[in-house]
Order: structure tokens, then C-alpha cells, then sequence
């Protein structure tokens, strides 16, 4: 990226040789973010290729000498502010740490931020913190924490920017939780940073293999889990030692002290490791189901006709062997959008709006409304676009405010299905609706 200065402030910039690079719903999602640690991204095509601007005005690289590392140790009264300053920082930082797993949550990939500490901004006294976050397209794989990259983040936090504000231990569990693409701990550091520390819950895990002392046991203990039965005989073996010892045969006792503590070590060790395997697979599994909403083939049938075509398979070919004993594979359906375009410019709204969600709520609310249009004529909550199955409808809300399907007046409160290339009015804004293709990657 490069810095340039413009008319009317600076501008971090982005040149990409073909404007098919440019994702418009990465750009809503990055426009439209709450947390406001992201630059609002605005692309322009120009010739055969697109340039994306950032503007940064008021804000410095976090490279910039302004920001001094101030000294715990000293009593005056700048370095008490120093102190503030390094406090109220180190909670800024926590809280851009945890919108990195929201833009995965978003369909967003953390490869498209730009960690080059050059082109990280902060506002004077180094407390607001600024990214720019590239709306381009991203590869299917590159939907999970591990794209952010390591070796980027370590450059990052590498910055006298974040000295006295992060410990090394943090810093390296950081790097090494994007490494691992351990989202679980890498949110417990961000809460541990913005000074919310929770408690993980709990995640339990058996294994029924038959132990070689499981004929000893009554039927009572045989339904306990094998974690469960070493408990119990290493309480046995302590138990004994301490007979043992009390009988003055302290042999025995040490063989039988050491032999408790070598199972409930084992059993300490097989319990994390059983966490950490299944913390992989929910996060293998999250990050596949992210990278399928939008990169997985139109022909792919859902995961359920897979099953209900696998069980019925089964049931027809009951001798079938070999590839009838593999697990089956799921499949799930890309995410199909909808668009609404202006029909004619009108001041203060937008040209364009995404409709991606199951529900996309219409109005002038901000705080109510997926699409926020500020007009007198819309309503706080004017409307509601659902979809299902890929089919659209329109239910205006019921109140005052009208809406038009093809400058019909329809009744507020009811269902109306909408079809690609019909016009939508909202008020007195008129939109041109249409069905987007399904969302993948095009390379």
C-alpha cells in the first residue's frame, strides 16, 4: 500500500489490476462495522483495473515518533498520564484483537487486513487505533485465524507502540494461538487484554476401551469412562500406600505413591489432550462451514439429501462394502443474496444495498434496521425482506408507512414475494431488486 496525500486529507492506498478482485459485501461488512477499529473502504475503478482508498486524516502511523514509551516507575504527574494513556491503550488493543474473530464471523478473512505497521493508524495520544482491511475476495482456506498470519502479527506487535501496554507472554501466545489456529484461546488473551477475564467452559471427553482390570470391577463401575476407572485406581493405589506405610512396609508404599501419581498424570494428560483434539475439530469444522456458505458449488445438494441418499443406499445394497463404511462428507449450499439498486439518485442513500440474511430489516432506525434510510417518508422499522430457500419476499411492518411492489400499493403486515428485476419502493425511494448468483471465489 501507499500514503498520499489528497485535497482534502491522507490517503492509505490499494491499485489492483482488475475490479473482479473487489468483493461488494466485504466492502458493506467493513463500512458498516461497530467496533470502528476499521477504515472505511471506498473503491473506484479506473480503467481496466481499481484503486481503494483510506482515509486517514487526524490519525498518524503508529511507527511515528509521537508515541513515547512511558515509564511505570515514575511518580509525576505526565507519567501518571503516561499511565492512563498506556491503560486506556492496552483495552483498545484487547478490543481490536476480539473484532479479528468477528470479521471471521462475518465471512471475512483475516488475511485481508493490513498489518504492515506503517499502514496502522492512532489517533495523537495513541488510544484509537485504525486498520485498513482490503474488500477483495479470499480463497476458501483462508477463512480461519491461522490466514491472519503469524510472522505479520509478530512484526506488528514487535512495535514500540505496544510496549507497556502488551506482556511477552502475551505477545508470544498471540502469535503462537494464530499459528495453531486456536480462535478459544486466542479470544481468552483479547479478554485477558481488555481486562474480561472468563473462565473456558468445560469440554468432556470418553473413551470406552476395555481396561485390563475392568473384570475386577462390580457392573456398577463398568459404565464409568476410562478417565473415570484410572481415577478411581489411583485413589486405590493412594489409599494403599498409606496402609503400607502405616505397616511400616515403606517399599510398597513408595511403589504404590508413585504408581497413583503415574495414573493421574496420564489421566491429567489424556483429558487435555482429548480437549485440545476437540477443540481442533470444532475449530476445523467452524472454519469449513465458513468457507462453504461461500465457496461451495451450486450443484452440491444439501446435507441432508446426502444422508437421506446414503441411508437409502444402505438399505438397498445391504452387502455393500469398502466405500458404504466411509464417513460421508458434508455439503452445504452457497449463500444466495439479493441487491437493491436506486432506480434514480436520491440524496443521502446509498447506491447499492446487499441482502444476505434470512431477515434484512428496512427502515430509518439505525439501531432496528439492516438498511438504514433516512427519510421522513420511511418508517423507524418500514419493512422486512426474508428469504427461504432462495425464494425473497417483502413484508411491510404494519404502520404508516407505505411500500410499492411495481408502484402497487401493497398491505402493510402481510407477505408478498419478490422476483429479480421487479421495483421495490420504500417510501417515496424506489429500488430495482435483484437475485445476486451465488457468493464464491473467482479466480
Amino acid at each position: 500500500m501507499q500514503i498520499k496525500r489528497g485535497p482534502f486529507g491522507y490517503f492509505a492506498t490499494e491499485k489492483f489490476d482488475s475490479p473482479d478482485r473487489l468483493c461488494t459485501y466485504a466492502e458493506e461488512v467493513i463500512a458498516g462495522n461497530k467496533s470502528d477499529f476499521y477504515l472505511t473502504p471506498v473503491t473506484e475503478q479506473i480503467g481496466s483495473g481499481a484503486m481503494c482508498y483510506f482515509e486517514f486524516s487526524g490519525f498518524l502511523p503508529i511507527t511515528d515518533a509521537e508515541f513515547s514509551v512511558f515509564s511505570p516507575q515514575s511518580r509525576s504527574a505526565s507519567h501518571k498520564k503516561g499511565s492512563k494513556i498506556l491503560s486506556l491503550r492496552r483495552r483498545s488493543v484487547g478490543d481490536l484483537f476480539y473484532t479479528f474473530i468477528n470479521l471471521l464471523d462475518n465471512l471475512i478473512s483475516p488475511s485481508c487486513l493490513v498489518l504492515d505497521p506503517e499502514m496502522v493508524f492512532s489517533d495523537p495520544e495513541g488510544i484509537s487505533i485504525k486498520l485498513c482491511c482490503l474488500p477483495i475476495k479470499s480463497k476458501p482456506e483462508e477463512l480461519c485465524l491461522s490466514s491472519l498470519g503469524a510472522m505479520r502479527l509478530e512484526k506488528l506487535l514487535s512495535c514500540d507502540f505496544f510496549k507497556n501496554v502488551l506482556t511477552d507472554d502475551e505477545k508470544n501466545a498471540l502469535v503462537y494461538s494464530v499459528k495453531d489456529n486456536n480462535e478459544e484461546m486466542f479470544l481468552r488473551i483479547a479478554d485477558t487484554i481488555r481486562g474480561n477475564i472468563e473462565e473456558p467452559d468445560p469440554e468432556t471427553a470418553s473413551e470406552d476401551a476395555p481396561l485390563f482390570y475392568e473384570k475386577f470391577l462390580p457392573d456398577s463401575l463398568k459404565k464409568l469412562s476410562k478417565s473415570e476407572k484410572d481415577l478411581i485406581l489411583s485413589c486405590i493405589s493412594a489409599l494403599l500406600s498409606i496402609l503400607s506405610f502405616i505397616g511400616s512396609l515403606y517399599l510398597t508404599c513408595f511403589f504404590l505413591f508413585a504408581l497413583s501419581l503415574v495414573i493421574l498424570f496420564g489421566v491429567l494428560k489424556k483429558q487435555k489432550k482429548q480437549k485440545e483434539n476437540i477443540r481442533k475439530e470444532l475449530t476445523k469444522e467452524k472454519s469449513r462451514q465458513r468457507s462453504s456458505i461461500l465457496f461451495s458449488d451450486s450443484s452440491f445438494q444439501s446435507e441432508n439429501d446426502l444422508f437421506d441418499k446414503a441411508e437409502e443406499n444402505q438399505r438397498t445394497e445391504p452387502g455393500r462394502s469398502g466405500d458404504s463404511d466411509k464417513p460421508i462428507q458434508k455439503q452445504y449450499q452457497p449463500l444466495t443474496s439479493g441487491k437493491l439498486t436506486l432506480v434514480s439518485d436520491y440524496k443521502g442513500i446509498n447506491h447499492d444495498y446487499s441482502v444476505y440474511l434470512d431477515e434484512t430489516y428496512i427502515g430509518s432506525d439505525c439501531f432496528l434496521s439492516d438498511i438504514v434510510l433516512d427519510d421522513p417518508l420511511v418508517s423507524p422499522l418500514h419493512a422486512v425482506i426474508k428469504q427461504k430457500n432462495g425464494i425473497f419476499y417483502l413484508e411491510p411492518a404494519k404502520g404508516t408507512g407505505k411500500s410499492y411492489i411495481e408502484d402497487s400499493p401493497v398491505e402493510n403486515g402481510k407477505t408478498y414475494e419478490i422476483k429479480s428485476g421487479q421495483k421495490i419502493t420504500i417510501g417515496n425511494i424506489a429500488f430495482r431488486f435483484a437475485v445476486e448468483p451465488a457468493l464464491k471465489a473467482s479466480y
